[in-house]
């Protein structure tokens, strides 16, 4: 690497850390402080990074791994249970925001072909600040949150297939109705090669990968399926973003696929990051001074048609009208891959440089709004749904939360030796919901043939936890021998859950008061348990009482010496009649 792009990136990521930190106390979201970076670094502020071209690349990267991400993420399964959400409120809430969008601008004098591009700019919401958001809020197995969710995945699926109109609403395409049939049998073919491919070679390669229980490995063989598959898909004439979404869809259907996203997950958070701070660099903040009553304009109308059309596609889809209208205003914003769009819109010539930083002024106001609105979505969406202007479509029942999680007040097991194997069966004796996590591939293929709750997953990893139902547990078990492995996942368990009760077992004496300090409520030592065991039965056989026993053991297990506060009681001498 040159030292002058080494400079840049040292004085992004320096920078970076200022301005998110500054964000931080002041409760903005970091992405707002990302793209304040880039508008402070970049050649329409101080001009402290010329080469902008090179931080493209590396943002083009993140763009791929956030939708490989996002594919990992969202698997068929998933899909198929939150259809109603994700296709009828999500294409509902896709389609009428891109016919309203175009109308508007056919209505201003643009022609037809650019109207439809801005309504595919207006209709995608930001997918990384509202997750954060309703995250950092405990909202997101909320009623509004679950069917924002439900609309941003549809959102996220659907832009694919818009970038690949680009071309053809450019006029670029001589024969778009060829085209359009050249692609059609160019994506039945990759997703035939795909299907097999995720049938048969990639669960065989992943089996065999992860038999070596070699974290960095493994790592490596995920990297390299989703790059392969984009560049399959890129060679094909294609998308790179197609074939990285694919590539995290295979992947999510094998048992594995929830190691992968969080193995993969930090990656996407850095290579996103610079993805934010390119767009801030292109930002233009004397034009948005300039035109400020315009963009102010802008920025009002389309968060209230977002947040209009939003909930009458969620409250069609059959969700109530509380959760829909928490819903409208918590996706109010334009979001990050209208960006990807809107640069692929410039390079056709649907944007002139003009209308391409109206755009970015626009959906950065628009993005430092969704704080405040989605913080206050839920309430105000119960507010409106007790006006008596609304109180008839109201009047329904709340359909359930889409991404609500079949498991609730339910026991995680961590590791399925004997110890997790015990506690399974007795809390299937006792009928107690339960969720086994385990990283030996074999154990995990053997118990869930036998029918049990089992994951393949390291749950030291927080979306681990997080895929396994903690928000909902009722307490966690923490079973793996090795002393270090346990530390790390009791401090992310206690990290997402402050009052989730948590018993760790651990190999030695020694280890207890850590263990307690990192926040375990209970911790089991098998040492000091095996020689309390081995002194109960001694003492029995030495006829002590078995009240004075029992306090005994209560001092050893406590680390106090023996009789330190309960003395055994003097021998009594014998009565003189």
């Amino acid at each position: 690497m040159h030292d002058g792009i080494l400079l840049e990136l040292l004085i992004i990521f320096a920078l970076s850390v200022s301005v998110v930190y500054l964000c931080h106390r002041l409760g903005i979201a970091p992405i707002i402080g990302f793209l304040l970076t880039g508008a402070v670094a970049g050649p329409f502020g101080l001009t402290l990074i010329d080469s902008i071209e090179q931080v493209e690349l590396l943002a083009e990267i993140g763009v791929m791994l956030l939708l490989f991400t996002i594919g990992m993420e969202l698997s068929l399964t998933k899909l198929v249970e939150m259809q109603r959400a994700v296709f009828v409120g999500g294409g509902l809430q896709v389609g009428l925001t891109v016919a309203v969008g175009a109308l508007l601008a056919v209505a201003l004098g643009f022609p037809l072909n650019q109207s439809l591009f801005f309504g595919f700019l207006l209709a995608h919401s930001s997918t990384a600040i509202v997750l954060k958001t309703l995250q950092s809020r405990g909202e997101v197995g909320s009623a509004h949150g679950g069917a924002a969710v439900g609309v941003l995945i549809f959102q996220d699926l659907i832009v694919v297939p818009m970038l690949l109109l680009v071309p053809l609403l450019a006029g670029k395409a001589e024969n778009p109705m060829l085209e359009m049939g050249l692609f059609s049998l160019k994506f039945v073919g990759i997703g035939f090669a795909l299907w097999f491919g995720a049938r048969r070679l990639i669960p065989a390669m992943l089996n065999a990968i992860v038999r070596l229980r070699d974290p960095e490995l493994f790592l490596l063989f995920i990297i390299a399926i989703g790059l392969g598959i984009a560049w399959l898909t890129a060679a094909a004439g294609l998308s790179l973003a197609l074939g990285a979404f694919l590539a995290g869809l295979i992947i999510s259907e094998s048992e594995y696929g929830h190691q992968a996203f969080a193995s993969v997950l930090p990656f996407r958070d850095v290579f996103t990051s610079l993805f934010f701070i390119s767009v801030g660099m292109l930002m233009d903040v004397g034009f948005l001074w300039n035109h400020l009553g315009l963009i102010l304009t802008l920025t009002l109308l389309a968060i209230l048609c977002k947040a209009l059309l939003t909930s009458g596609a969620v409250l069609s889809a059959g969700i109530g009208f509380a959760a829909a209208a928490g819903a409208g205003l918590t996706l109010a914003q334009i979001g990050e891959f209208a960006f990807v769009l809107a640069r692929s819109g410039v390079d056709e010539g649907l944007l002139s440089q003009q209308a391409y930083q109206t755009f970015l002024a626009v959906s950065v106001l628009t993005m430092s709004m969704t704080p405040l609105l989605a913080g206050r979505a839920g309430r105000w969406g119960r507010k409106l749904a007790h006006m008596p202007l609304f109180r008839r479509l109201a009047l329904g029942a709340e359909a359930a939360n889409p991404t609500k999680d079949t498991l609730h007040n339910h026991l995680i097991i961590i590791g399925f030796g004997e110890n997790g194997h015990t506690m399974a069966q007795l809390a299937r004796y006792h009928g107690i919901d339960h969720l086994i996590l385990e990283t030996n591939p074999e154990t995990v293929r053997r118990e869930k043939l036998a029918g049990a709750h089992i994951q393949f997953g390291d749950a030291s990893r927080a979306s681990i936890l997080k895929h396994a139902g903690i928000d909902h547990a009722k307490a966690l078990l923490i079973t793996v021998p090795d002393a270090a492995a346990t530390r790390h996942i009791l401090h992310t368990a206690r990290h997402l859950r402050a009052d989730l009760p948590i018993i760790a077992r651990t190999s030695f004496k020694n280890e207890v008061e850590a263990l307690e300090t990192l926040g375990a409520t209970h911790v089991v030592a098998m040492q000091l348990e095996a020689s309390v065991v081995l002194c109960q039965h001694t003492l029995r056989h030495l006829e002590i009482p078995q009240e004075q026993i029992l306090l005994d053991l209560d001092d050893i297990r406590h680390h106090r010496l023996p009789g330190a506060t309960h003395p055994p009681e003097a021998p009594q001498p014998p009565a003189h009649g």
